[in-house]
């Protein structure tokens, strides 16, 4: 039996993936459903190909992704045995190990575009209405936290707006101008989503991504929109800015009395001061253990000494990571860490570059164009987060690395045979 010849099963894929889109905030742990339904099957496929001994052709990249992910995990792995950790300290890495199997899976049936095409920014739209409703009529004041950390969900929102954007423009490409004025008005409901939930690391990266989607677009759009899109994005910013529910400035006022707070020394317990000293206790356990790190437990312990020698602020003892992802892996697991991480971001960067230059067809490239965003964006959040210590960044940046590639991967196949 071909898997890729049963339309049904190849029909189930393209739900879930959809699903996951549509359902991704709208739930506590949505974002786990779809992902672990994949799971489940592809694990279930690779033991079904393994008693049929059938031996399967891995591509060169195929096999780089395999390979960062489990190298990914194997440093975990040894940081655990090194310093006598938890075990439980692998369950967020072990994601990435869980989704080689959907990689396998999804390898070998065709995901439909039109899934990412319409979920994306019918999920962006949800994201952004939830948010809305969490803001405006149950008087949340950081959307999402009901059902997620705010940060990441806000983080999350803000990449379906990304999403989006870069739907938008492949629609023009194609001529589908309904599709996307979709597209279009999804991005708003994206950066509403992240603007409500008061995360303010995707932000930060905005200005980058559009600038980014217009310049990967560029032959296909006309100076007219470009400052028209222009624009549009700069009246957006300034009227959210003077919306007083939209915090944007506030959360900026809020941030330069952080920040001079700090340098002042009148106030470091405060969130931007908070992460401050996290930062600077980080670098200074970095220069003491820079091979291996310290170990989940050893940073705890370390972290609590800083805070009884007035290094840094109490407050700042109380979290249990470096509101840095960077940072964080460095200070933990040391420079094993930090390649670890690098490479799950730069070897598939790599390829979907490589990808978007070879593109031979436009759905190629809107798929290496997703995948390059979606990499740059989870890079990005983990300046001012520790994105990947939460469930949700882990399955939210692995299983869509996997989904963004595999649909890359069988549209070169087909173009070439076109």
């Amino acid at each position: 039996m071909q898997i890729s010849k049963q339309k049904s099963f190849s029909a189930v894929i393209n739900f879930a993936i959809g699903f996951f889109f549509l359902s991704l905030l709208a739930a506590k742990g949505a974002y786990n459903w779809m992902p672990f339904f994949c799971g489940v099957l592809g694990i279930g496929y690779s033991l079904f190909l393994l008693t049929r001994k059938t031996k399967l052709a891995f591509s060169k990249n195929d096999k780089w992704i395999i390979c960062c992910y489990v190298f990914y995990f194997a440093v975990f792995l040894i940081s655990l045995f090194i310093h006598k950790g938890n075990v439980r300290e692998l369950d967020n890495p072990s994601r990435a190990l869980v989704f080689i199997p959907v990689l396998i899976l999804l390898l070998q049936i065709r995901l439909l575009p039109q899934v990412l095409i319409y979920c994306i920014p019918l999920g962006a739209i949800i994201a952004g209405g939830i948010a809305i409703y969490d803001r405006f009529v149950s008087q949340v004041w950081l959307a999402f936290s009901p059902r997620i950390m705010h940060i990441q969900g806000g983080d999350i929102a803000m990449s379906l707006g990304i999403f989006s954007l870069v739907l938008g423009f492949y629609s023009l490409e194609r001529k589908m101008q309904k599709t996307a004025l979709l597209c279009f008005s999804a991005v708003i409901f994206g950066i509403i989503g992240s603007l409500l939930s008061g995360a303010r690391g995707g932000w930060i990266g905005l200005p980058l991504f559009i600038i980014f989607s217009l310049w990967f677009y560029r032959h296909y759009l006309s100076k007219k929109f470009f400052i028209g899109a222009i624009s549009i994005f700069i009246l957006a910013g300034v009227g959210a800015a003077q919306t007083s529910e939209m915090r944007v400035m506030e959360r900026f006022n809020q941030a330069k009395y952080d920040i001079t707070s700090y340098l002042s020394g009148k106030n470091t317990s405060t969130s931007l001061g908070a992460r401050f000293d996290m930062w600077k206790g980080a670098v200074l356990m970095i220069k003491e253990k820079p091979i291996l790190g310290w170990g989940v437990k050893g940073y705890q312990e370390k972290q609590t000494q800083q805070v009884s020698e007035g290094t840094i602020s109490e407050y700042a003892g109380t979290f249990k990571h470096a509101h840095n992802q960077y940072l964080d892996v460095l200070t933990k697991y040391g420079l094993l860490g930090i390649l670890a991480l690098l490479g799950v971001f730069i070897l598939p960067l790599r390829i979907f570059i490589q990808g978007l230059k070879t593109a031979g067809n436009s759905t190629v490239k809107m798929t290496a164009i997703l995948g390059i965003m979606h990499i740059i964006s989870a890079m990005t959040y983990c300046l001012s987060q520790s994105f990947f210590n939460h469930n949700s960044g882990n399955i939210f940046y692995f299983f869509l690395v996997i989904v963004f590639y595999a649909m890359m991967r069988t549209e070169q196949q087909r173009a070439k045979h076109e």
